[in-house]
C-alpha cells in the first residue's frame, strides 16, 4: 500500500464530501495492508463538533474518525480482546462526510451509491486479498450484500441500538451473567485500549488528552454497554471458530489431494 496512493484517494474522498455539502472526516491511516476491515455507515457531527466550521478546524488540527467516543472505544477493545491481538486493521465508513444524525438517513442509498466506487478503491488499496470484512450495522450489511461483497455482520455500537444489544445475547443470558461475575470488562480496561488507539492514530496530544479525560469522566460501564461487549465477544469467537474450521477443511483437502 503506497502512501501517495492513499493520499490521492483521500483527496478524492474530500472532494466527494465537499460535493455532498459535508465535512470530510479522515480515518486513521493504516501503515500497511490490513487483515481486517470494519465498514461502518457515516461519521456524525454533534459530540465532537457542534458545527461544520468547528469540524473543519478540528480536522485541520489532526482530529480523526473512530477515536473519540466510548462506543468506538468498546469496539476497538473487543477487536483486540476477542478477535486479534496484533493483526493490522482498518475502520472506515461507506460515506465519509460528517453530518448530524438527523440528516444521515435522508437519501442514504443515493449518497452511498456516490461513495461506493471510492469504498471499492479503498478496500482494494488497504485490505489484504484474504482480509476479513465486517459490516457494522444492518444497513451496511444489506448494502454490501446487494453489491456482492462477502462480510460478517456485527451489530452497530450506537447507543440508539440498545434493543439490538439485548437481542444479540438472547439464548446466552446465563453465559452473560457468569461472564460478568468472572471475566467482566471494566471502564479502565476500555480506556487503556482507547489510549493505545489514540497513540496509533497519531492524533495531537491535545486531542488525545481531551478525549481520554472526557471518556474517564463518566459512570462505570452500564448494563447495556456490557451487553454490547458480550455481543461482540460472541460474534468474534464465532468468526474465529468458523475460520479455524475452514482452515482445517482446506488442510484435509490438500492432504487428500496429495494421496491421490
Amino acid at each position: 500500500m503506497g502512501w501517495l496512493e492513499y493520499r490521492a484517494l483521500e483527496c478524492r474522498m474530500k472532494a466527494q464530501a465537499q460535493a455532498d455539502g459535508d465535512v470530510f472526516l479522515p480515518n486513521p491511516e493504516p501503515s500497511k495492508p490490513v487483515d481486517y476491515v470494519f465498514v461502518c455507515m457515516e461519521p456524525s457531527l454533534g459530540r465532537w463538533a457542534g458545527s461544520a466550521d468547528e469540524a473543519r478546524e478540528k480536522v485541520d488540527a489532526g482530529f480523526r474518525n473512530f477515536v473519540s467516543s466510548m462506543e468506538n472505544s468498546i469496539l476497538h477493545f473487543c477487536i483486540r480482546r476477542y478477535l486479534c491481538e496484533r493483526e493490522q486493521l482498518c475502520m472506515t465508513d461507506i460515506s465519509k462526510g460528517a453530518m448530524l444524525v438527523k440528516r444521515a438517513s435522508a437519501a442514504r442509498r443515493e449518497r452511498w451509491n456516490r461513495w461506493w466506487p471510492l469504498l471499492k478503491d479503498e478496500l482494494d488499496l488497504v485490505a489484504k486479498p484474504d482480509a476479513g470484512i465486517f459490516a457494522v450495522g444492518r444497513p451496511v450489511a444489506d448494502y454490501l450484500r446487494r453489491h456482492g461483497r462477502a462480510f460478517t455482520h456485527l451489530i452497530h455500537y450506537s447507543g440508539l441500538a440498545g434493543q439490538a444489544r439485548r437481542t444479540a445475547i438472547l439464548g446466552h443470558e446465563a453465559e452473560f451473567e457468569a461472564w460478568k461475575k468472572m471475566d467482566s470488562v471494566s471502564l479502565p480496561d476500555v480506556l487503556a485500549k482507547a489510549a493505545d488507539v489514540l497513540c496509533e492514530a497519531a492524533v495531537p496530544a491535545s486531542v488525545r488528552d481531551e478525549t481520554l479525560t472526557r471518556l474517564a469522566n463518566r459512570q462505570p460501564l452500564s448494563e447495556s454497554e456490557q451487553q454490547l461487549i458480550f455481543a461482540y465477544k460472541l460474534a468474534f469467537e464465532a468468526y474465529r471458530k468458523k475460520r479455524e474450521v475452514s482452515a482445517e477443511e482446506g488442510k484435509r483437502r490438500c492432504d487428500c489431494d496429495g494421496l491421490r
